[in-house]
């Protein structure tokens, strides 16, 4: 029987090239299905806008694709929907450095991808008409979500625990309204102006292609363009804990939303993060399997669905353990809640948990990179936080090595019950 064949490492297979202006481009050939893929970033986001406008970053992400100086969005979308391709630009609050940039198309159709990609970029209008609309748009949406038990415990747990001017604080659904109303044409031009660029332009294309004729391309295509802001992420610092205890009332609610929150210190280039990420998995990373959905959910019955998490990017964001009750359940849920994150500081994970925590991560792991949107995804978030392409061929094994000793003192160093801030929205006697 032949030899299993090796499969090339991410470092051996994907090519990468530095631009003139600092942008940074890379290619992995995939010839097994005729697509491409591409994903990317920006540094443009939330960070980058005037502290009481951060909704300026999103907008203007979300209007780049509404014409440019060739073509209206209307021809943008006819061009993109007639050859089933995709480009989407949006800037999410949740990581507040970068802009996403996605796209797909057939492989036969790589160079209208890529036309559209630089002119979208690098020659958007910003049409009055066009920002009028989704100005009506974003005050209807924003309205709606003021009327979600959800979004209210959430919003507001940030304002308590983030205060005004850090980029995860959260203004209220009337403050946003009116940034939203006032906003101008002008403020996202000048946006785009002080914060779009090759200096911090990545770009990762996977599929059916030649890599070189792709980077010559890119290059053609992107080297020209102005280099814009550079230089490292500023530092944000993280809060003190402010413990306390808030209640939205909402009326006519059948089920509420409970936030319990306190601002962590993980980010994801932290070298602790995969033991924080193991342990936290165990805790409340699912709602069926996890502690917190066994205990709460499963044997108390207390809540239709419980999940903690980190949120760890670039900038060190909140643990959050969220779950939704019947209003007259508030008290108890909270009580088992609270009560088993406890319990689970004291005792730490077991080493079945983490066994079985490492296996789903390397299985998810293996699945994420069976697409070539997965693996443009996976290559662009190892970039993206500067961990290189070579951290892809390293996972399995950071993973594997992580002790329970590790991965239970990595948890109890960020997460402390005491801490939190405890918001619930809802109906209540």
């Amino acid at each position: 029987m032949p030899a299993a064949r090796r499969r090339a490492s991410f470092v051996e297979s994907v090519r990468r090239r530095t631009l003139s202006n600092g942008a940074e481009v890379f290619v992995l050939e995939n010839h097994f299905n005729p697509t491409l893929a591409l994903s990317g970033s920006l540094s443009a986001g939330h960070l980058f806008a005037r502290a009481e406008r951060r909704l300026v970053a999103a907008v203007t992400a979300g209007e780049l694709a509404k014409g440019t100086s060739r073509r209206t969005k209307l021809e943008i979308a006819e061009e993109l929907e007639s050859r089933a391709a995709s480009l989407s630009f949006a800037c999410d609050a949740s990581d507040p450095v970068g802009l996403d940039i996605g796209g797909s198309a057939l492989s036969r159709d790589t160079d209208v991808l890529l036309d559209l990609l630089a002119e979208i970029l690098r020659e958007p209008v910003f049409p009055l008409e066009e920002l009028a609309k989704e100005k009506k748009r974003l005050v209807g949406a924003i309205r709606q979500q003021q009327d979600q038990t959800s979004a209210r415990a959430y919003e507001a747990a940030m304002r308590r625990i983030y205060p005004p001017g850090h980029p995860f604080h959260r203004q209220s659904g009337p403050e946003r309204i009116a940034i939203v109303e006032s906003l101008t044409r002008e403020e996202l031009v000048r946006h785009y102006e002080e914060r779009y660029g090759g200096a911090t332009l990545r770009l990762v294309l996977v599929g059916d292609a030649d890599a070189s004729r792709i980077l010559d391309g890119l290059e053609a295509r992107f080297g020209s363009w102005r280099a814009g802001p550079s230089g490292p992420i500023p530092a944000v610092p993280v809060p003190e804990a402010s413990p306390g205890q808030e209640v939205v009332r909402m009326p006519d609610k059948a089920s509420a939303d409970v936030v319990l929150a306190e601002p962590s210190t993980l980010t994801r280039t932290d070298p602790e993060y995969v033991a924080c990420i193991l342990a936290n998995s165990a805790l409340g990373q699912s709602a069926l399997t996890s502690r917190l959905g066994v205990r709460v959910r499963d044997t108390e019955g207390l809540t239709y669905g419980i999940h903690s998490s980190f949120s760890a990017t670039h900038l060190a964001g909140p643990f959050l353990v969220s779950l939704t009750v019947r209003p007259d359940s508030r008290d108890a849920a909270v009580a088992s809640t609270l009560d088993e994150v406890s319990r689970f500081l004291k005792e730490g994970i077991t080493e079945k948990e983490l066994a079985d925590e490492k296996s789903s991560r390397a299985g998810k792991f293996k699945v994420d990179l069976a697409s070539n949107a997965g693996i443009a995804d996976a290559i662009d978030s190892a970039v993206y936080y500067g961990l290189g392409v070579e951290y892809l061929d390293r996972f399995p094994a950071l993973v594997e090595a992580v002790t329970r000793e590790e991965a239970n003192a990595a948890f109890a160093r960020r997460v402390h019950p005491e801490r939190f801030t405890l918001v619930s929205a809802g109906s209540f006697a």
